[in-house]
């Protein structure tokens, strides 16, 4: 098959396109070209498939297929030929996570489907809705949902849940659901799902909710509650620009009450004494309360620190040689990054983070809170993962659900924009 070339030639080109801008990249065409043709051509033997004869090897065949060219995509955007080295997971995670939903949307030329997952057994739906008025919906969403003084976001939020959600009740109703996984594409990595409603509740009050950028990519493991280390970086005072975050000292503080650690606050957070710091001691979380912008390329993609604006390169470096260690870090935190209105490729960036930071799960958000809620919110979240046997979902579901309960913070445009990317044990 084409799709098993496109793999058998990846190495031998790889070197050619990777100096090439990811928008211009004639590899990323082919591949998203020969990647759709073929699961659109596996769904559509599937759909042909007598009601008594097993079409899952097939959807297995179109979900596999699209978990390579998601790789491919990460690879693109970061420039990065060995971003999966050490990731690439052998334990099927949809099958370890038993009570977790697994939801691929597949966008095709001429319709949506739904891969999902239940318990490791695969099931299909067609939507009743094309990929253009999809994307439309999706970016009025958005950019209706930012706007906290109304809740004009509603009949989008609504609409959507009819798409992407309702043709699975009767199945997750079926079943205990402990999370709804999301593998986004396109449109759909710019939104945050658990703020989609079924006209009585938002998605979030029913289930924990958590994207992944693939699922290959990301390692089974439930957070460790014993023995964590901490890092915590902030930036509180105006510099290169941008505003002062001054809720960052408190936030800073009252998760180092949970978990004890080391912080490195304003001009002790540099670009240099960032890289000593992570060479002393493993830690299994680092926390960065700074601006980021995730643009719709890497080079335009940073963390601020005191002194500069570290690429997410910079980063990788960095954090990224817990990839290669025993134990990888366990979270990574961005609690005032941003992602730009309708731009897909940045949000690939955005749910690539922790794969790109050697991190086993990572918590971002989406477009930038202002202070007082980041502190609410992530300081509980912290709380609430510190307790025994809750999962990153459940602590951060938790979180959200406590903020939208004060008057105040009840718009989802203050707690839909946080995410728990990747590992959501």
């Amino acid at each position: 098959m084409a799709i098993l070339d496109l793999k058998s030639i990846r190495n031998e080109i790889s070197s050619g396109y990777a100096a090439v801008p990811c928008s211009s990249s004639s590899y990323r065409t082919t591949a998203k070209k020969i990647s759709s043709e073929l699961v659109d051509l596996l769904l559509q033997r599937a759909s042909r498939k007598q009601p008594d004869e097993d079409i899952e090897p097939l959807l297995i065949e179109a979900r596999d297929t699209l978990e390579i060219l998601k790789v491919y995509e990460l690879r693109e955007y970061f420039k990065d030929d060995c971003l999966d080295v050490a990731r690439n997971v052998e334990k099927k995670i949809d099958v370890i996570s038993k009570r977790a939903v697994i939801i691929y949307p597949v966008l095709l030329p001429d319709r949506v489907e739904l891969l999902v997952s239940f318990a490791g057994k695969l099931k299909r739906y067609t939507l009743p809705v094309g990929v253009d008025e999809l994307s439309q919906e999706a970016l009025i969403f958005r950019k209706t949902l930012m706007k906290r003084t109304s809740w004009e976001f509603l009949p989008h939020a609504q609409k959507i849940y009819d798409w992407l959600i309702r043709p699975l009740e009767n199945d997750l109703q079926a079943i205990p659901v402990d999370t709804l996984v999301f593998v986004p594409d396109g449109p759909l990595r710019s939104i945050p799902m658990s703020a989609l409603h079924d006209g009585k509740q938002f998605l979030i009050n029913r289930y924990p909710v958590a994207i992944t950028p693939s699922l290959i990519l990301t390692d089974p493991q439930p957070v460790k509650h014993d023995g964590t280390r901490l890092l915590a970086l902030g930036i509180t005072e105006p510099v290169q620009g941008f505003p002062g975050l001054p809720y960052v000292a408190d936030e800073l503080k009252a998760i180092r009450e949970i978990y004890g650690g080391e912080t490195l606050l304003n001009d002790q957070f540099s670009g240099s004494s960032l890289a000593e710091t992570l060479k002393k001691e493993p830690y299994s979380i680092v926390h960065i309360a700074s601006h980021g912008h995730f643009g719709n390329d890497v080079d335009n993609t940073f963390l601020l620190a005191f002194d500069e604006k570290l690429t997410m390169n910079r980063v990788g470096q960095y954090v990224g040689l817990y990839r290669f260690r025993e134990e990888p870090l366990d979270l990574i935190t961005l609690s005032a990054c941003e992602t730009a209105v309708g731009d897909d490729r940045a949000a690939l960036g955005l749910a690539g983070v922790a794969v790109r930071a050697g991190a086993r799960s990572a918590l971002a958000t989406l477009w930038h809170v202002n202070d007082p809620v980041s502190y609410e919110l992530v300081v509980e979240f912290y709380q609430q993962l510190s307790s025994p046997g809750c999962s990153r979902a459940v602590a951060l579901q938790r979180a959200q659900i406590k903020l939208m309960k004060q008057e105040q913070y009840e718009h989802p445009g203050y707690w839909a924009p946080f995410l728990l990317i990747n590992n959501w044990l």
